[in-house]
This record gives C-alpha cells, sequence and structure tokens, in this order.
C-alpha cells in the first residue's frame, strides 16, 4: 500500500487515473500483440460510430460523455489516421456529420474477435465483492446529480455558514466595522466626507435613532457589517460589505437576511438604499435576490451613488 491508499477519497483522482493509465497501456499491448495499429483513446468515437453508423457532433459528444472541444480534438485525429470522414446532413446542410470511414470499419472488423477476449479479461479482474463497473455507475449518477465543484462548494458554504454568527454591534467592534468598510470603499471608490463621518462614530450616526448595526463573525473575527439608518418607519441600509479573503461563501446574504429582518424588528415599513452600478455589481445582484427594486434616484449624501432601490416589509 503507498501513500494515495492511505489517504481515501483525498486522492480518488490520482487512483481512477492511475487505473486508467495501467488500463490504457495493457491496452496497447493487446492490440499489439493481435498486430492491430490502435489507440485505445480512440475507442469511444469508433465504438460509438460503429454503433450508430452516424453522428452530428454534439450527438457524439453526448453519446461518448466528452466536452465538445476533446470530442472535436479526437475527431481531427481521426480523420488524420484516415479512421472517420465528415459531411453535411442530408436534411440540415449547416450540420456536420461523422462516419466511419471503409478503413475504420474493416478494423473494426479485425478488432471484434479481439473486443470480446478484451471484455472476458476485464470482467475477470472486476468480478468481486465490490463490483468496479457497478461502482462506477453510482459514481456517474452521483455526479450527475451535482458535479465535484459544486458539491464541494455547497459543503463549504455549509460549513462556513455554521461558523457564521450575525450579533449586534457593540462598542468592541467600532475598529472593526471602520476598517472592513474603508478597506472596501477605498479599492473602489473615493472616500466622501460623508464616509468618515459614519465610519467613525457609528453608533451616533446609526445608532441614536433607533437604527441598528449588524456584525458577521466567523468564529470570533468580524468579517463583514451592515447598518440601518432610520428615519420614521423607513430605514436605509448602508455599510454593507464582507471582508475580501471570505467573499463568495454567501455571507452577503446571511447579512442581506438578517438585516431584513433587524428592519422588521425595527417595525420599519420600509428600506432603502443606495449604491453603484458599475462598482458594486455582485451587491446589486444580492439585492435584487433579496427582493429590492430599483426606484428614482433621490435624497442621497453620495456623490457615488447612481442607483436607488427599496423594499416593503410586511409584518413577520
Amino acid at each position: 500500500m503507498n501513500i494515495f491508499n492511505e489517504v481515501g477519497a483525498l486522492a480518488i483522482s490520482t487512483r481512477l487515473q492511475r487505473l486508467s493509465d495501467q488500463f490504457r497501456k495493457d491496452g496497447v499491448l493487446i492490440y499489439q500483440h493481435n498486430g492491430i495499429n490502435f489507440e485505445p483513446k480512440w475507442f469511444p468515437v469508433i465504438y460509438a460510430l460503429h454503433a450508430k453508423e452516424a453522428l452530428g457532433i454534439m450527438e457524439l459528444s453526448e453519446e461518448i460523455g466528452y466536452a465538445h472541444p476533446s470530442t472535436i480534438s479526437l475527431l481531427k485525429e481521426l480523420e488524420k489516421e484516415g479512421l472517420v470522414e465528415s459531411f453535411k446532413d442530408g436534411r440540415d446542410e449547416r450540420k456536420r456529420m461523422v462516419r466511419l470511414s471503409g478503413k475504420a470499419k474493416a478494423l473494426v472488423e479485425q478488432m471484434q474477435p479481439v473486443w470480446g477476449k478484451i471484455r472476458k479479461t476485464a470482467e475477470q479482474i472486476i468480478d468481486n465483492a465490490n463490483n468496479l463497473l457497478q461502482a462506477m455507475d453510482e459514481t456517474e449518477y452521483q455526479l450527475n446529480k451535482e458535479g465535484f465543484f459544486e458539491r464541494y462548494k455547497r459543503m463549504e458554504n455549509e460549513e462556513t455558514n455554521a461558523a457564521i454568527r450575525i450579533v449586534d454591534y457593540t462598542p468592541e467592534y467600532a475598529q472593526a466595522f471602520y476598517d472592513l468598510n474603508y478597506a472596501w470603499i477605498s479599492e473602489t471608490y473615493e472616500v466622501e466626507p460623508e464616509d468618515e463621518k459614519t465610519l467613525s462614530n457609528p453608533e451616533t450616526y446609526y445608532l441614536k435613532d433607533g437604527g441598528a448595526i449588524l456584525i458577521a463573525l466567523y468564529g470570533d473575527e468580524p468579517v463583514g457589517t451592515c447598518a440601518l439608518k432610520r428615519n420614521g418607519d423607513v430605514v436605509e441600509m448602508s455599510k454593507m460589505t464582507v471582508s475580501k479573503s471570505m467573499r463568495g461563501k454567501k455571507i452577503g446574504d446571511l447579512l442581506g437576511n438578517a438585516v431584513i429582518e433587524k428592519a422588521r424588528e425595527l417595525g420599519a415599513s420600509k428600506v432603502i438604499l443606495y449604491s453603484n452600478r458599475r462598482g458594486s455589481a455582485a451587491g446589486i445582484n444580492l439585492y435584487k435576490k433579496l427582493g429590492f427594486e430599483e426606484v428614482p434616484l433621490t435624497g442621497h449624501n453620495f456623490k457615488r451613488a447612481d442607483i436607488k432601490m427599496e423594499l416593503g416589509l410586511m409584518p413577520s
């Protein structure tokens, strides 16, 4: 047993590649042993066209389960070898079809007895308590339901969400509120006097009139903020940010939903916000997902604001 056997699922790609390389190498030896000039990597295309006679490029890609560029690359190689030929579909001249050449059909006839023996040999290898073909079927089914990368991102988000807490502002978070917001504003825009005013004294600017500030904690580290400034039964949402190292983990979604719930707790009938289409495109997409709609741009204090959005609240 080597190191890759010991680490289990972490090395699944390495071990599958190792198996594939072994089968491919021995496949070459089998064809050479029978005096056949054939590369195992050609098999999916050759067999599919043998079984289906002629296919469009997209249809062929679906049949063999390869990405379109990979299929094109294989077809170019096979055309160079004189094993496939292309022609226009009689029903649609814009559609390119491919089929086996006469040379390939003769080669298939020569290979069929060898394929039969290869099948029997492979069945001996996989005929055990943990049948490889059945395991592959189950694995492919799981990957079709949700890809490897998509599963990774979902599990990462679930772990992050479990570690995230949204808490009310206390004075100990004053510096974090300033630093997190100053970082994103200065990265994209000019830090305006109104920014300095709100960031330097958030308790007076937001909390004095009955507003709120929420802090997203990852463990005990502040990684996000969002504030509500109250004006009667309307609250303005602002200073919503997530630290650069934690973006892409859906923390903004958690903050957004939490701040809307906080607005309801404050008795607000409406939440408004101001943003910038170019510099905060991702934020605007989040606001739309949360239910905000664009309204005429009025009543703002920031030069960078070029869009106003609002969300009407129903009592919870």
